[in-house]
């Protein structure tokens, strides 16, 4: 997902792009720069939006250094965040799953002993 999305999808949640700004302790101006892809953010607005939005933080901090970023070299290991996390979510589902679809050990439960004597009655 690119800085564009992210903002997007905070902005809704916010209601207003004014609040947003509030939130990330920036300006409008500023969004919507981010927004059009013109500059990234600082790491600590990243996190805000990342927990607000409830996002890995990782991958709305790479979005961001995407931005702006030129090396090609810094760029790959950039995008490799987003392949490492969406792993790492998939792993997560799949454990919760089958953790969930598991059904657990059967237990045989035990006679009370009666000291060795059984007693039927018969009509």
């Amino acid at each position: 997902m690119d800085m564009k999305n992210y903002i997007e999808k905070a902005e809704k949640k916010a209601g207003m792009q004014i609040e947003l700004a509030k939130l990330l302790n920036t300006s409008s101006n500023n969004i919507r720069s981010i927004k059009a892809g013109k500059r990234g953010m600082p790491v600590d607005a990243c996190i805000i939006l990342a927990d607000y939005i409830g996002e890995d933080r990782l991958k709305v901090i790479a979005a961001s250094n995407l931005v702006t970023e030129k090396d090609e070299k810094k760029r790959k290991i950039l995008e490799s965040c987003f392949s490492r996390a969406a792993t790492i979510t998939a792993a997560l589902y799949l454990v919760g799953v089958t953790s969930i679809m598991t059904p657990p050990p059967a237990n045989a439960s035990q006679a009370p002993s009666s000291g060795g004597t059984i007693c039927i009655m018969l009509k």
